[in-house]
C-alpha cells in the first residue's frame, strides 16, 4: 500500500513541476520576444528623430526619389539581435491646394529582425513639410 502512495505523489509532484517548467519557459520566451521588441522600436525612434532633426531638402535616400542623405537599408545589432531598419521617403501631393507634386515628403522607417528563425517587423511612418 505505501509503495503505490509514493508512486502516485511522485507522479502528482511530477505533473506540477512540469507545468511551472512549461510556464517557465514560456514567460522567458516571451520577456526575450517583447526584448526584442522594444530594441526595434528604440533604433527606429532613434532613426526618426534623426530625420526630424534633418533640413528638408536633405531627407531623401541614397540614390532615390527623392535624394537625399539617408541609407536606405542598414543593418544595426543591439543585445546581440541583428536588426535591419530601412528607410523609405516618397514625395506626397496634396490635390486640394493645386500646387503640384512634392507638397510634403512622407517617411517610412521599417525594422526587420527573426526571433526563434521566425521573421518580425514593425514600422512607423511620419510626414515632414518643408
Amino acid at each position: 500500500m505505501t509503495l503505490i502512495e509514493v508512486v502516485v505523489a511522485v507522479s502528482l509532484m511530477l505533473i506540477i513541476f512540469l507545468g511551472f517548467f512549461g510556464a517557465y519557459v514560456a514567460s522567458a520566451d516571451l520577456v526575450r520576444s517583447t526584448s526584442a521588441r522594444s530594441g526595434a522600436l528604440f533604433l527606429m525612434a532613434n532613426r526618426m528623430e534623426y530625420i526630424r532633426g534633418l533640413a528638408y531638402g536633405s531627407i531623401g535616400t541614397v540614390g532615390g526619389t527623392p535624394s537625399g542623405s539617408l541609407v536606405a537599408s542598414e543593418p544595426r545589432i543591439l543585445n546581440g539581435i541583428t536588426y535591419t531598419i530601412r528607410t523609405t521617403v516618397a514625395y506626397i501631393d496634396d490635390g486640394a491646394n493645386g500646387a503640384g507634386a512634392g507638397d510634403y515628403k512622407t517617411v517610412k522607417v521599417e525594422a526587420d529582425w527573426n526571433f526563434r528563425n521566425v521573421s518580425q517587423s514593425i514600422s512607423t511612418v511620419t510626414y515632414v513639410a518643408p
